[in-house]
């Protein structure tokens, strides 16, 4: 389920969501942390910016979340 929050990269309120179990094992992969249970993506067209539900900008640079099929 979809909720708004604020993008960073957009600069506006986007619909965001958790992440799913594929997405999660690439987070954890790529910064090397035991759980991302706090990590939201942005939904908007093109962004997939990653938050977490209470820091709207966790990352000195912008990580973006892959389309992974």
């Amino acid at each position: 389920m979809a909720k708004e929050e604020f993008c960073y990269t957009c600069d506006r309120f986007e619909p965001h969501r958790k992440l799913t179990g594929r997405e999660t094992a690439w987070l954890k992969n790529r910064l090397g942390r035991a759980g991302v249970h706090e990590f939201l993506v942005c939904l908007a067209p093109g962004c997939r910016n990653l938050r977490t539900g209470g820091n709207k900008r966790p990352f000195d640079d912008t990580i973006r979340l892959p389309v992974l099929d």
